[in-house]
């Protein structure tokens, strides 16, 4: 019913092991998987074990495969595309060794978070169910996930999934259920070359939502000369604390979660409560940074495209070329940009990043986004959460959000000038 990755393979190789500092403030990334092995490397890291399961029952392959491209992606790879950091670990175990009802998967999903929400804000859930999202209704997982987010006040980043249409040289299939959840950052796969991997599934999302929202490095899988299936991976390690290597969405996903923690742990004053914990701005931070790559893959294959690295994207809190506006907004919001901003020239060229939350229809009976915010003359196609334009503003001309009702939304909008 669910999805994990066709195979993990070991191989040779030796990192070294990271440890957590004395007196350090770490945040804790949420791995809701099959369980981590309590090898070497991540050990450490492992600040709690949520889990229905028995040990003897508990398989430990992928989520250990997850975590540790969380932690040590850059390091295993020898390439800097998260600018790793350590952080803690919540070993979320929700899958046994065997088979699992979809209903008993989301509950044991809503439990991990219910119970560790207050502690873990940002989830990693590279799990999937194997069934195609569709054109107008949204999954019952992506409505479950949509509402724990909301509820618990989480951000969860999501696996696109994995097809073998390849294979049999058939066309991709559509992105897997859940991976339609609106407020979830749902991440795609590309390769070394920069293409959006073979097996990596497509969207958009239902009633032409962005989804998913952002790929990075999965690794890739290929279609031999004699019909066989052909690996090349990306690196992490296996349950028994070697390296190894595997391909999947997943492990695209473990990066951009990781992004993600190193981004709040940077930002964050309360290691307590985590009561600065800002979902909408997080997710608009990243989002700003991504790119296309050099091969101008589409919206449906990567979303935003690729994010920069840690570093790059804590420096926009210190740019003054870049505006972050944090609120909560009704009807409508103006931003006016003063003349100095514009280098009191009559017009600029500026990027501009939109990300808010909403209030959800979960029966669908009407839209399911309740209130939507559009940018006047800027964005206005479509009912989406997230929002981004490339373009030229000119100086006299407000920034306008409006929305068509009054629900409260959170949203963050970036403005940064290009030159």
């Amino acid at each position: 019913m669910y999805s994990l990755p066709i195979q993990i393979d070991d191989i040779e190789g030796e990192v070294p092991v990271i440890y957590p500092e004395e007196n350090k403030n770490y945040v804790t990334l949420g791995v809701i998987d099959n369980g981590i092995a309590h090898i070497k490397y991540l050990d450490p890291w492992i600040k709690r074990v949520h889990t229905r399961f028995l040990k003897k029952d508990t398989s430990t392959t992928h989520g250990t495969f997850v975590s540790g491209i969380a932690l040590y992606g850059d390091k295993l790879e020898n390439r800097e595309m998260v600018k790793n950091e350590g952080f803690y670990l919540l070993d979320a175990t929700v899958l046994s060794a065997t088979t699992i009802e979809e209903d008993d998967l989301l509950q044991n999903i809503a439990l991990a978070i219910k119970e560790n929400h207050k502690k873990v804000k940002i989830w990693n859930l590279s799990l999937s169910v194997k069934i195609a999202i569709e054109e107008d209704t949204f999954s019952d997982f992506g409505v479950v996930l949509d509402h724990l987010q909301k509820t618990y006040g989480v951000l969860i980043f999501k696996s696109g999934g994995n097809g073998g249409n390849f294979m049999k040289k058939l066309p991709k299939g559509k992105l897997y259920h859940g991976s339609d959840s609106l407020l979830s950052v749902v991440v795609g796969a590309i390769n070394d070359e920069r293409y959006a991997s073979n097996y990596s599934r497509i969207g958009l999302g239902p009633k032409g939502t962005i989804k998913p929202d952002l790929a990075s490095y999965g690794g890739e899988l290929l279609l031999g000369d004699n019909g066989e299936m052909i690996m090349k991976g990306v690196k992490s390690f296996s349950r028994n604390g070697n390296i190894a290597s595997s391909s999947g969405t997943s492990f695209a996903t473990a990066r951009i979660s990781s992004l993600a923690t190193i981004i709040y742990q940077n930002i964050c004053k309360d290691f307590k409560d985590f009561s600065d914990f800002n979902p909408t701005l997080l997710k608009a931070l990243i989002i700003h940074s991504a790119k296309n790559t050099d091969r101008n893959l589409s919206m449906e294959e990567i979303g935003y495209g690729i994010p920069a690295t840690s570093t790059e994207i804590l420096l926009y809190l210190k740019n003054e070329n870049i505006k972050i506006f944090n609120g909560v907004m009704e009807k409508n919001k103006e931003f006016d940009l003063d003349a100095s901003f514009f280098e009191f020239k009559k017009d600029m060229k500026v990027k501009i990043t939109l990300v808010y939350d909403t209030e959800f229809d979960y029966l669908q009976k009407g839209e399911y986004i309740k209130s939507d915010i559009k940018i006047k003359d800027i964005s206005e196609a479509g009912r989406n959460l997230t929002r981004k334009f490339e373009g030229i503003l000119a100086r006299n001309k407000k920034i306008e959000l409006y929305s068509d009702n009054d629900i409260k939304k959170n949203y963050t909008l970036i403005v940064e000038k290009l030159n």
